[in-house]
C-alpha cells in the first residue's frame, strides 16, 4: 500500500550551527505517518544513519550534489500524494503536518505550502526581495511569490501535472526557490504562504556572509555562489517577468 505522504530530507552534516539536527528531526516524525526519504551527501552521515529504524529510503551521494538535486531525488523516490520536503535541522511540533495538508488540500490552485515565503519585486529591469512573510504574522493564507525552501509541502499530482521540477543549473543553493514560484505561476497554480506555527528553524549558510560552500569537487563562496545564479535566473525569466509577475502569461 503506498503512504499517504512522503518526508524528504537531504542530509550532510549534523547541523552545528542549529539547536536541531537530523536525529531530532527523526525522533518527531516517530509521531507522524509517512514514509521518510533522506538523500544523504556525506560517508560521516551515510554511516551514522544507514540503520536508523525511521528511515524507510535512502540514497547515498558520494559527492554533495546540492539542494536542488537533492530534493529532486527525493521526490523521485518518493510514492505519498502529498510530499514534505524538509531540512535536516528543522523543529516540527505535533499537528503541524496536518495543519499544513490541510491549507495544502483547499486552497485554490494551490501546489506548495509552506511557514514563510516571500513577494519580489521587478522594476527597472532588477529583481528583488518586496517583502518577507512568516505564519505568525499571518491571519490567513497569502498567495506569494516563493515558499521558503526549509519547509515545503507539495501537492504531488498538480506538480507532476504541470511537469514542475527544480532547476539543477542553480547547483549547489540559491534562487531554486524563486526559480520553482516562477514555474508555478507560469503554470497557473498557487504558492502560498500559511498560518502554521508549529516549527523552528534556525538560518544557516545561507545567511552567514564569508561562507565557503563545497559540492562535487568545487568550491566557491557564498556571495560567488549567490552572484552566479543570480545570473542564471536572470538570463532564464527576466525577459518574460514583467508579465508573468502580472499574471499574464499564465492566463496566456
Amino acid at each position: 500500500m503506498e503512504p499517504e505522504r512522503s518526508f524528504i530530507i537531504p542530509v550532510l552534516d549534523d547541523s552545528p550551527h542549529s539547536p536541531w539536527s537530523i536525529f531530532t528531526l527523526l525522533e518527531e516524525l516517530e509521531a507522524e505517518e509517512g514514509e521518510v526519504i533522506c538523500i544523504i551527501n556525506s560517508r560521516e552521515m551515510l554511516d551514522r544513519l544507514a540503520d536508523h529504524p525511521r528511515i524507510d529510503k535512502y540514497c547515498f551521494n558520494s559527492l554533495n550534489p546540492g539542494v536542488g538535486r537533492s530534493w529532486n531525488q527525493g521526490i523521485a523516490l518518493a510514492e505519498g500524494r502529498v510530499l514534505h520536503i524538509l531540512n535536516a535541522d528543522l523543529h516540527l511540533e505535533r499537528g503541524s503536518v496536518r495543519e499544513l495538508e490541510l491549507w495544502l488540500e483547499t486552497l485554490p490552485r494551490a501546489v506548495m505550502v509552506g511557514p514563510e515565503g516571500s513577494d519580489l519585486r521587478f522594476e527597472s529591469g532588477s529583481l528583488a526581495m518586496a517583502r518577507r512573510h512568516r505564519a505568525e504574522e499571518l491571519d490567513g493564507p497569502r498567495l506569494v511569490d516563493n515558499v521558503s525552501g526549509f519547509l515545503m509541502v507539495i501537492h504531488r499530482a498538480r506538480f507532476e501535472e504541470a511537469g514542475l521540477s527544480f532547476d539543477t543549473r542553480y547547483t549547489p543553493c540559491f534562487m531554486e526557490e524563486w526559480d520553482i514560484g516562477f514555474q508555478i505561476a507560469r503554470a497557473g497554480l498557487g504558492a502560498y504562504v500559511v498560518p502554521v506555527t508549529g516549527y523552528g528553524h534556525e538560518w544557516g549558510i545561507s545567511h552567514e556572509r564569508g561562507q565557503r560552500i563545497r559540492w562535487f569537487r568545487r568550491s566557491a563562496s557564498r556571495e560567488e555562489v549567490l552572484k552566479g545564479n543570480g545570473e542564471r535566473l536572470k538570463e532564464k525569466w527576466f525577459d518574460r517577468l514583467p508579465a508573468l509577475m502580472r499574471g499574464e502569461e499564465a492566463r496566456g
